[in-house]
C-alpha cells in the first residue's frame, strides 16, 4: 500500500507531501502500515530531498534520518529482484524449498519492519555460510555454486543499502524509528520544528522552568555520550494543543489572510499584537461555533495569545529571550539544516530547535517593522535593539549569505549586573570588586577589553553602580545594552545618547558616533561611559582626556585579548597618539576562560593594570607602560594581587591616596574594606538573591558612602574599623527589612 502523496517542487529540492490527514493510520514510522507506504513513496521517488507527512502534528524527514528511510527502500528493492531460481540436479529441491520459504518469509517482513527484515537476510547469509564450512562432497560442485549465489544476493541487497555501516544489529527496529529516523515535528498552525525525543546517547543534566507572559516553559539539558555537545531540550506547551484546537487555530489563520482591517493598528509595531489578539477571540468564537466545539474563557485566552504570539510577535524565540541563562542565540543559514543554537551560562549548547524559511521572512519583517530601518538585498545587513527582552539582534541576508538569512541575538540580563552578582559567579574575586569599587570612587579613567561574549558589558554594567548618585552620567551607544532606564529608576542621573550604528553607512540616518561624542563633551561637567571605543571617535576621546575635558570618570569597552592589544588598537588601528593614551588609568581584561581546560567557558577577568605614567619616550614599548595590579591564577581560578596592591607600590592607588589625603595605608584598607563587604553581600545573596540586585548594591554602597562622610566628621579623617562595624549593623538590619 503506497501513501497519497504529490511531489512539489521547492526551490532546487523535490519534496514529497503525503496527505494524512484523511488517513485512518497514525502518521508515524512506529506504525508497521505507515512504514510499509512510506517506504513504497521512497521505492519510486528516490531523488527527492524531503518527506512531509501532513497531519495536525506535520513531521518532516530530511538529512539523515531521509537518507537511512532511502537506504532501506534501496534494500527492499535489491531484495524483491531476488529470485530461487530451480536447479537442474533433483538433489536440489530440498535446498531450494527451504530457501525460498526463508525468502518469502524475509520479503513479507520486509514492507512492514525492513530493519528486522535486513537482520533476518544476515542471520540467513551466516547459517549459508557455515554450510560452506563444512567438507565439500565430490560432486556436490554445483550445490555449492547455487549457494554462493543465495548469499551474493543478499549481500548486494545489504551493499546497496549500505546497510552495513548504517545498522546495528544489536539495537532493536525500535531504536531506529524512533531515533534515527527521527522527523522534525509541528502542530500545523506552527511553522518552527522541534525533535519531540532526545538522542539515545542524551544524559540529563538538569531541568528548570522558563516562566513569561504565558504557561511556563519547561528546559532540559542533556550532555551527549558520543560527543562533546550539549544539549538544550525544550517542548512548548502549545505543542501539546489537542487537534481539535490546532484546527481552530489554523482556521483562524486561514481567515486572517482573507482578512481587510478596519483601522491602521495592526500596522504599529507597539499595538500590533494587541491588534491581533482581539482579532483571534473575536474569530475563535465564530469558528467553534460553527465546529459545535466548546471552548472555555481560560482556553480562549490562552488560544488568542498562542495566536498572536505567532503572528504577530517573535514566536518560540519569545520563550528563549525569557531564560535569563542565555546569553546569545544563533539562527544559521540555511535554517532547514541548522538547529537554534545558544550561549547558556557562557557555554554553547545545539538546541532541539529548527527554524522554517517562513519563520526567518517573518522576524524579519518585524524586525524592519520594529527598528524602522531597511533589510533587503540592498542593505543585507541589520543591527537592531529589542528593549523589550534586553538584546541586540544582528541580521545578515543575501548577498552576504546567499544561503538565506542569519541571526545572532545577544541578549542582556533583564536587570543590571552588579559588582556582587559578578563575584557570585567567580567572574572576579572580592579583593578585586573593592578594587574596582575604589578606583570608579576615585575618578579613573577606565577601559575593560576582551573578546566578543567576554562579558564586558555586564562589567561596564556593574560599574556604574559604583559612581556616586550626586554625579551625572552620560553615555553613548550605537544600540542600547545599558541597562538605562532600570538605573534611572534607582534614582540615577543618566542621559543616553544613541549614535548611528556602525552597519548603517551612508544614508542609514542616526547621528555619527564621532559628533554624539563632540555633543557629549559640550553637555557638561558628567560621567561619560562609551558603549564601545571603537572608531573615529576615539581621537577625540583621548584628546579631551589628555587635557582634563572629558568629565568626572571615563569608561568604556574595547575589543582585545590583552592590555598589549588595547594599546596597539587604539595607538596604531585608530590612530590616537601615544601621549594622549597615556590619558588611561586602567585596563581591564576579561576573558571567557576554558577552566581546567575542559569544554565549558567561564567569563573571568583575568588581569587589571595601570597605565605608568612615567618614563615615556618617543618610542613606546606596549609591554612596558602597563604594570599589574592583579592577575588571574589558572590553577586556582581566581584573580591574585601583585605586590603594586599588596605593598602599596600602585602609581594609580598612590594618586588616589593624595588627592584625598589619605597615606597609601589607609587607601589599601579602604580597598579591603570594600571587598570585605562585597564578600558579606556574596554570602547574604546566597540565601536571598535580592541581595545582588542593583537596588541593594545601591543602598549598600550608599550607607558606606554615608558612614565614610559621618566618621570623617567625628575623627577628621576615617575610621575603617569603625565604619566597617557600623556597616555591617547597618546591613544586617537592611537584610532582615527586605527578607
Amino acid at each position: 500500500m503506497i501513501c497519497d502523496y504529490e511531489i512539489r517542487k521547492e526551490g532546487d529540492d523535490r519534496v514529497a507531501i503525503l496527505n494524512c490527514e484523511e488517513c485512518d493510520n497514525s502518521s508515524s514510522l512506529m506504525d508497521e502500515n505507515c512504514r510499509e507506504g512510506i517506504i513504497g513513496i521512497l521505492k519510486k521517488e528516490a531523488d527527492i530531498s524531503r518527506l512531509i507527512l501532513q497531519h495536525p502534528f506535520v513531521k518532516v524527514f530530511d538529512g539523515y534520518a531521509l537518507d537511512l528511510m532511502k537506504s532501506l527502500a534501496k534494500f527492499l528493492e535489491s531484495l524483491d529482484a531476488i529470485d530461487v531460481v530451480k536447479g537442474n540436479d533433483a538433489k536440489c529441491e530440498n535446498c531450494l524449498k527451504e530457501r525460498k520459504e526463508k525468502l518469502d518469509e524475509i520479503k513479507k517482513i520486509a514492507g512492514r519492519d525492513p530493519i528486522e527484515a535486513y537482520r533476518r537476510v544476515k542471520k540467513e547469509i551466516l547459517k549459508e555460510g557455515k554450510k560452506r564450512k563444512k567438507p565439500v562432497i565430490i560432486g556436490d560442485n554445483n550445490c555449492e555454486s547455487c549457494r554462493k549465489r543465495y548469499i551474493e544476493a543478499f549481500m548486494q541487497a545489504i551493499r546497496k543499502g549500505e546497510l552495513d555501516i548504517k545498522i546495528d544489529e544489536e539495537k532493536s527496529s525500535e531504536y531506529y524509528y524512533v531515533y534515527e529516523m527521527q522527523p522534525y515535528i509541528r502542530p500545523i498552525f506552527f511553522d518552527t520544528y522541534i525533535h519531540l525525543t532526545p538522542p539515545p546517547d542524551a544524559v540529563f543534566i538538569k531541568k528548570y522552568e522558563i516562566v513569561g507572559e504565558g504557561r511556563p516553559l519547561q528546559v532540559s539539558l542533556y550532555s551527549l555520550a558520543t560527543r562533546p555537545e550539549k544539549l538544550y531540550f525544550v517542548i512548548p506547551p502549545e505543542y501539546n494543543l489537542s487537534e481539535e484546537h490546532l484546527r481552530v487555530l489554523q482556521k483562524v489563520k486561514e481567515k486572517l489572510a482573507k482578512h481587510r482591517p478596519s483601522d491602521a493598528s495592526f500596522m504599529d509595531p507597539e499595538t500590533s499584537r494587541d491588534y491581533f489578539t482581539r482579532f483571534a477571540m473575536e474569530t475563535i468564537r465564530k469558528v467553534a461555533e460553527e465546529k459545535e466545539l466548546h471552548i472555555d474563557v481560560k482556553e480562549l485566552e490562552m488560544l488568542a495569545d498562542i495566536f498572536a504570539k505567532y503572528t504577530a510577535g517573535l514566536g518560540l524565540l519569545e520563550d528563549l529571550l525569557m531564560d535569563e541563562n542565555i546569553q546569545d542565540i544563533y539562527i544559521n543559514a540555511p535554517v532547514s539544516n541548522n538547529p537554534l543554537h545558544i550561549v547558556w551560562q557562557g557555554e554553547e549548547y545545539t538546541t532541539n530547535i529548527y527554524f522554517s524559511e517562513q519563520d526567518v521572512e517573518a522576524l524579519s519583517s518585524r524586525f524592519r517593522s520594529l527598528s524602522g530601518r531597511p533589510f533587503s538585498e540592498a542593505s543585507p545587513i541589520l543591527d537592531m535593539g529589542l528593549e523589550k527582552y534586553g538584546s541586540r539582534v544582528a541580521a545578515i541576508s543575501n548577498p552576504l549569505t546567499p544561503k538565506g538569512i542569519a541571526f545572532a541575538i545577544r541578549r542582556h540580563a533583564m536587570t543590571p549586573w552588579t559588582l556582587p552578582k559578578l563575584v557570585a559567579r567567580n567572574m572576579l574575586t572580592p579583593k578585586a570588586a573593592g578594587l574596582l569599587s575604589f578606583l570608579i570612587d576615585g575618578q579613573a579613567t577606565i577601559l575593560i577589553a576582551g573578546s566578543r561574549g567576554a562579558g564586558k558589558t555586564s562589567l561596564l554594567s556593574s560599574l556604574i553602580l559604583e559612581i556616586p548618585q550626586r554625579f551625572r552620567i552620560l553615555t553613548l551607544e550605537d544600540t542600547p545594552e545599558l541597562p538605562i532606564e532600570h538605573l534611572q529608576s534607582l534614582g540615577y542621573k543618566i542621559q543616553s545618547l544613541i549614535t548611528q550604528p556602525i552597519t548603517a553607512g551612508e544614508g542609514g540616518g542616526g547621528v555619527d558616533p564621532k559628533t554624539a561624542l563632540r555633543t557629549a563633551l559640550r553637555l557638561g561637567e558628567s560621567v561619560l561611559i562609551l558603549g564601545e571605543v571603537r572608531g573615529e571617535e576615539t581621537k577625540v576621546l583621548f584628546e579631551a582626556m589628555r587635557v582634563g575635558a572629558a568629565g568626572n570618570v571615563v569608561l568604556g569597552t574595547i575589543h582585545g585579548a590583552t592590555t598589549r592589544d588595547v594599546f596597539e588598537r587604539i595607538v596604531y588601528d585608530i590612530g590616537v597618539a601615544p601621549t594622549s593614551f597615556k590619558a588611561t588609568d586602567v585596563v581591564i581584561v576579561a576573558a571567557p576562560i576554558r577552566v581546567g581546560g575542559g569544554m565549558e567557558k567561564r567569563r573571568r577577568v583575568i588581569q587589571i593594570s595601570e597605565v605608568v605614567k612615567r618614563g615615556w619616550g618617543k618610542e613606546v614599548d606596549p609591554d612596558k607602560i602597563f604594570a599589574d595590579i592583579m592577575t588571574y591564577n589558572a590553577s586556582e581560578d581566581k584573580l591574585e594581587a601583585t605586590d603594586l596592591l599588596d605593598m602599596g607600590q600602585s602609581e594609580m592607588i598612590g594618586r588616589i591616596a593624595k588627592e584625598w589625603g589619605i597615606s597609601i595605608e589607609d587607601a589599601i584598607e579602604n580597598i579591603s574594606l570594600r571587598g570585605r563587604i562585597r564578600e558579606e553581600m556574596v554570602k547574604r545573596g546566597e540565601k536571598n538573591p535580592k541581595l545582588l540586585e542593583a537596588m541593594a548594591v545601591r543602598d549598600a554602597n550608599n550607607a558606606f558612602w554615608m558612614l565614610i562622610e559621618e566618621s570623617m566628621r567625628e575623627h577628621g579623617s576615617p575610621d575603617y574599623n569603625e565604619v566597617e562595624q557600623k556597616w555591617m549593623k547597618w546591613y544586617k538590619d537592611y537584610v532582615k527589612r527586605i527578607a
